[in-house]
């Protein structure tokens, strides 16, 4: 028998198939396509969050209006030199900066003479965070909220707070400590 032959389908597939069979098919035709789309799916919002990254850069560059030296401090950032002048980033606010070996920090300037960062990427859903106004940092996507000096979780979605990043001050740059 050929394996386009009606007997040989016939005998490889029940003719009645149980309850437990039609279940377990079921179960498969819906879980595969979900699979498939949420593997997709982090790819694209990955994409997604790096092109919100983008914007709340553009966003935090536009006030400062000192982003070229920024910018560049960023890429020597990635050789082990500053992620930004100390006077770029805003006290009581902050600013999204290229992480050298890639991605963005958010480096928050509580006081005068204290910063911090965090990993921007909101733990909820991964969007690119905004840099914190009024003490408070928000993700643009739904809402959730973290303290602008420690990153902590104030209001949810997200179930937890920011991942902090070490960085000191050394001279008038932001490094990584």
């Amino acid at each position: 028998m050929s394996p386009a032959d009606p007997t040989t389908v016939s005998t490889l597939l029940p003719s009645n198939p149980s309850r437990r069979q039609m279940l377990c098919g079921l179960v498969v035709a819906l879980l595969a396509p979900a699979t498939l789309a949420a593997a997709c799916g982090s790819d694209s919002s990955s994409s997604g969050g790096s092109g919100s990254g983008s914007t709340g850069g553009s966003t935090g560059t536009g006030p400062t209006g000192s982003t070229g030296p920024t910018g560049s401090t960023g890429s020597t950032g990635s050789a082990g030199g500053a992620l930004a002048a100390l006077a770029d980033v805003p006290q009581g606010g902050g600013l999204l900066v290229d992480r050298p070996g890639g991605g963005k920090l958010l480096l928050v300037r509580p006081t005068a003479t204290e910063v911090a960062a965090f990993d921007p990427i909101c733990p909820h859903q991964g969007t690119t965070v905004n840099p914190p106004k009024g003490g408070v940092i928000t993700c643009p996507n739904h809402g959730s909220q973290f303290d602008g000096a420690t990153g902590g979780l104030k209001k949810g979605p997200a179930a937890k707070g920011l991942t902090v990043v070490a960085v000191k001050v050394d001279g008038d740059h932001v490094v990584l400590a």
